[in-house]
């Protein structure tokens, strides 16, 4: 059972918004809100936090959503709609800055940041739930789940590498001038409606021309209960959320720390959008990602995902303590880097969607959308830790917006940038090793009995 190229591209262009309305969030919204915007950024670690909490248990109430939704359309689609035009409303407002001053401030924008996460979940559970929708092949998810990430990919680096720069545009900010907050106010909220206006087209595209293709009835509907016997019993899936929840804190640490340590210790901010540059790494690593999956088992490619970063974080830093601001040779460091995460993205989707179907296997029913949940709350997970780490971590070691840092200061910016970072893909890996199981025959025989049992249901 194959998608036809159309299907395949109309699918994996819902990314491409998705991932920029993701990513400007993820890469800018903690130096928006200190540095533009004026929050403290102790307050933001622990709202970061508090947002996530509530998160453990709104993701997987929305996998249970969309696993119940039965329409003409699938189960999938609605939610994507439906999430991706109200986070899109989310998003503007979450970048409006309305001038509110006092503790108004921090309660207008602590609302608006967790709507955020709650109408993300909705589309990015349901988007990628689709895919063991999809196809039930090995060698088909593996090629299905690149094109998306390379999409995702594309507006990752998109925001990253031209964010600043079109925040200035936006801004009117004058050649060679550095913005003012007011600019930067001006620029990111246009910035906001520009990625808005991307994220509703290419998802509709998605929910046009994209159908589901395995669609395996389950006999009843899932009872709320079921959402916690669903991830805690799927012993496979929880190998997983604790591996690449480690490997994503480490990803967003970089995206979080990443402008601070080009503005603070480089001393050159502008350089961090070219440094972003180097993420289309990523890009090659996931379009050869199916060769390596088929010359190296899945294992193997995982390890290389984990050490290459590392071998990129050491190489940046010795750059970086050195070489100053030698774009070339951060260049060459952060291909390394990024290369090694374009595989983790792919590795996560295509372990998740394998989980599906151990957990049908194990437990006898079939949940996309709960299992797929996880994804969505491990990267909003990953995010809220790495803010909170961010904003604690700066404000620990005398952090001071917009203003010559001490010496403790930039030690501080150094350790979250590269230290933790590496400590945390170590503990990935060693998880990884330890508890993964579904490779080689072991899953096979589960596919084989699998077939069987749907064959005789039918």
């Amino acid at each position: 059972m194959k998608l036809s190229f159309t299907e395949k591209t109309s699918y994996g262009v819902g990314a491409l918004g998705k991932d920029m309305a993701c990513g400007i969030v993820n890469t800018f919204l903690m130096f928006y809100f200190t540095d533009v915007v004026g929050l403290a950024p102790a307050f933001l670690g622990v709202l970061f936090m508090v947002a996530r909490i509530w998160d453990a248990v709104n993701d997987p109430m929305a996998g249970w959503l969309i696993d119940n939704t039965r329409s003409h359309i699938g189960k999938f689609r609605p939610w994507i709609l439906a999430g991706t035009l109200s986070n899109t409303l989310v998003l503007i407002v979450l970048f409006s800055n309305p001038g509110i001053r006092g503790a108004g401030q921090y309660v207008f924008y602590s609302v608006i940041y967790i709507l955020w996460g709650m109408t993300y979940t909705l589309e990015d559970i349901s988007y990628w739930s689709m895919i063991p929708a999809l196809a039930d092949t090995e060698s088909e998810r593996n090629t299905i789940s690149v094109i998306p990430r390379v999409f995702a990919a594309f507006g990752n680096i998109a925001v990253g590498s031209l964010g600043l720069a079109l925040v200035s545009a936006f801004g009117k900010v004058a050649p060679g001038a550095l913005p003012t907050q007011a600019q930067q106010s001006r620029g990111f909220f246009w910035l906001a409606v520009l990625i808005g206006v991307v994220f509703v087209i290419t998802n509709t595209v998605t929910v046009l021309f994209v159908k589901e293709k395995v669609v395996v009835r389950n006999e009843k509907k899932f009872r709320f209960r079921d959402i916690f016997t669903t991830i805690s019993q799927n012993d496979q899936l929880v190998v997983i959320v604790a591996a690449m929840t480690l490997y994503t804190l480490a990803i967003n640490l970089t995206a979080s720390l990443g402008l601070y340590w080009f503005k603070y210790d480089v001393g050159d901010e502008r350089m961090y959008g070219t440094f972003y540059l180097t993420a289309g790494a990523q890009v090659l690593a996931m379009l050869v990602f199916p060769l390596f999956a088929k010359v190296l088992s899945r294992r193997r490619v995982f390890i290389v995902s984990a050490l290459l970063p590392i071998l990129g974080y050491v190489s940046l830093y010795i750059v970086g303590k050195t070489l100053g601001n030698n774009i070339a040779m951060m260049a060459i460091a952060g291909v390394v880097l990024f290369f090694g995460f374009g595989f983790s993205l792919v590795l996560t989707s295509v372990m998740l969607a394998d989980a599906v179907d151990y957990g049908e296997w194990k437990l006898g029913s079939r949940s996309e959308s709960i299992v797929f949940s996880m994804q969505t709350f491990m990267v909003k997970f990953a995010m809220a830790i790495a803010g909170l780490v961010t904003g604690v971590g700066l404000a620990a070691f005398g952090f001071v917006a917009n203003a010559e840092q001490s010496a403790a200061s930039l030690t501080g910016i150094r350790v979250l940038m590269f230290g933790v970072p590496i400590a945390l893909l170590l503990a990935s890996l060693a998880i990884y090793l330890k508890g993964y199981r579904l490779n080689g025959a072991y899953f096979q025989n589960i596919k084989d009995e699998l077939e069987k049992r749907r064959a005789a249901n039918a």
